[in-house]
């Protein structure tokens, strides 16, 4: 194992890619820390927002085990809808069908011809993402959910380290034989996520009706002036973090065995402006960059002011349930129209450069005073 890959080059590779989640990154460095050197690693349990970067942080951990080679044997990694596990499928439970997607995955990165030993060690030491977690809670609409019971039982027998036999078709002596592989489900990395949508306005009606020993915490803030006075006021302000306990889980419907499997609950931070404007700018599937090869493609160049960009990230920012993909949704209809007929586009300017669409702050603001 390459003695170097430490949690803080672990944490400092993911932080290229997942941008404002500090905390959250220290705690999955080390679970990843963990597996992969054989230790027993705390499944990580993920409560966000949508768009603040749990799929984009499920992507990422795929990005480094496939950057270094000492890692080659922990690449098979499913990233899995917790509604696809709770679907019925006759014939087959749940475990078997998570397993047959490891398995999927192990014979696409290292071939068809895997010895039982070979295909053990890979689905072992595979990490598991299961995103929408939420949804296979245990209550909905106030009523039981036995689809969702089903498969936290079902997630349960593999967060609790038993040994399942699973069938497989293998190699042996240059032959393909049908045998039982005792897995250790043990060496498996659990990170879940969900955005648990409710859990926000369950824990904050708790806290403000005053229904246990929780209340609401003040804070001071400092205020300057243009004149250069400044006034202090005291606000009132919650964030889930400063309030969430596992019994709000239970109520929501996540079952107390489920929710014990895990050694970390992150919560995870809604985006601010200056991180959206990172994202907006640099991140690989920003849709931004996409829309900048779309013109390139046509012979034009879309420029972009920092006013502009500014003022995209801090409208984003306003919409905090869905976080990153308000850029999306607010560049997609800013820019929708000059897509469609770039070439008689007010946008469009010459240059000694060539052909040029400049975005400025005076067009966004006026199709964000449109959107308002």
């Amino acid at each position: 194992m390459q003695q170097a890959l430490l949690p803080v080059d672990i944490d400092a590779f993911l932080a290229k890619r997942v941008l404002g989640q500090a905390d959250l990154l220290r705690r999955i460095s080390v679970s990843l820390y963990k597996h992969i050197h054989g230790l027993p690693a705390p499944n990580v349990l993920l409560v966000g927002n949508s768009g603040t970067g749990k799929t984009t942080l499920m992507q990422a951990i795929v990005d480094l085990y496939d950057a270094y080679d000492d890692l080659m044997r922990f690449r098979v990694m499913v990233i899995i809808n917790a509604n696809t596990l709770s679907a019925e499928v006759e014939g087959e439970d749940r475990t078997t069908r998570l397993f047959r997607k490891l398995e999927a995955r192990a014979r696409v990165l290292f071939g068809s011809a895997l010895s039982a030993k070979e295909l053990s060690d890979y689905l072992e030491n595979a990490t598991v993402c299961v995103d929408e977690v939420d949804k296979i809670s245990g209550r909905v609409s106030e009523k039981a959910n036995v689809a969702g019971i089903t498969t936290q039982y079902a997630l349960l027998t593999l967060l609790e380290g038993e040994r399942f036999l699973y069938r497989a078709t293998v190699v042996e002596d240059g032959r393909e034989v049908e045998t039982e592989l005792a897995l250790d489900t043990g060496k498996l990395l659990f990170i879940c996520g969900g955005a648990f949508e409710e859990l926000y306005d369950q824990v904050y009606t708790l806290v403000v009706n005053r229904r246990d020993d929780r209340r609401l915490k003040e804070v001071s803030e400092v205020e300057r002036r243009p004149d250069g006075s400044v006034s202090v006021r005291t606000v009132t302000r919650f964030k889930l973090r400063d309030y969430l306990r596992l019994a709000d889980l239970f109520t929501y419907g996540m079952m107390p065995q489920f929710i014990s499997r895990f050694g970390s609950i992150a919560m995870l931070d809604d985006l601010g402006k200056d991180e959206l404007r990172q994202i907006f700018l640099s991140a690989p599937n920003s849709p931004l960059r996409l829309c900048l090869e779309y013109f390139r493609h046509m012979g034009l160049e879309l420029r972009l002011t920092q006013e502009a960009a500014t003022a995209i990230a801090e409208a984003a920012a306003k919409n905090s349930r869905i976080g990153a993909r308000a850029l999306r949704e607010i560049f997609n209809g800013l820019i929708a129209p000059h897509e469609f007929d770039p070439f008689h586009s007010p946008l469009l300017r010459q240059t000694d450069q060539g052909p040029v669409l400049a975005l400025d702050l005076e067009t966004v603001t006026q199709y964000l005073t449109r959107m308002d």
